[in-house]
């Protein structure tokens, strides 16, 4: 088994205080493996967000350990915690949050833009290509499809090489062919690259392109034995 990427070890976090405080994580661990799909699923408020929010460096736990790529980074300054979200972590998200006025070259250049990379445009052309989209690199999103809006998403994710991708419910706002297509594209970057993966989602669908189901209940992690229909 491969050295994990990406860890947490007993960590909680909370929201609120006193009679109104609600532990949205209890005591939880879990490993994420590169070349892995992980689905993290569970309802509408059970924590999904909320251990995307902490393996991206978004916010930090109430108690327990984050490690990611082998460095111990509970305590890390917000600085360090920047440069690495920066230059290590790909974010997919529902709604894409392209801007909507700049082409699909510009928002995937905009991946690259803070991370030193020195020719912006070749490879955010290269990413775009690599998602089915060279055609399309200079059209505005409102021209093109949720699925479509969606790769540009991906590419700009995966322009800068990171070693982490999250997704939040990237395929919510696609429709079934479209929603398949971007999950099988997640899938094989993360197999091509080495990537750990780890995807918060109610789309029963993406269990096919995943190796791993975790299911959060009352604030804990269950790994399924079986993935869901």
């Amino acid at each position: 088994m491969p050295e994990a990427r990406l860890a947490v070890e007993d960590m909680s976090v909370s929201y609120g205080g006193g009679a109104t405080t609600v532990l949205a994580l209890d005591r939880v661990s879990a490993e994420f493996q590169p070349g892995q799909v992980t689905l993290l699923m569970g309802a509408s408020g059970s924590g999904k967000t909320t251990l995307l929010s902490i393996l991206g460096c978004l916010r930090k736990p109430d108690s327990g350990r984050v490690t990611i790529l082998g460095s111990d980074v509970t305590r890390a300054r917000d600085w360090d915690l920047v440069n690495l979200r920066r230059n290590h972590i790909g974010f997919v998200f529902q709604f894409f949050r392209l801007f909507r006025s700049l082409s699909a070259l510009e928002n995937v250049q905009m991946g690259v833009e803070l991370s030193g990379v020195t020719d912006r445009g070749r490879e955010a052309k290269r990413a775009l290509d690599a998602v089915g989209l060279t055609t399309k690199q200079y059209l505005l999103p409102q021209q093109m499809s949720g699925g479509e809006r969606q790769r540009v998403a991906i590419a700009r994710a995966l322009v800068k090489n990171p070693g982490i991708l999250l997704a939040d419910e990237p395929t919510a706002a696609l429709d079934r062919a479209s929603g398949s297509h971007v999950a099988e594209l997640i899938r094989t970057s993360v197999k091509a690259r080495g990537i750990v993966a780890v995807v918060a989602t109610h789309d029963t669908r993406l269990a096919a392109v995943a190796d791993r189901v975790i299911e959060i209940r009352d604030g804990r992690l269950h790994e399924s034995r079986e993935k869901p229909l």
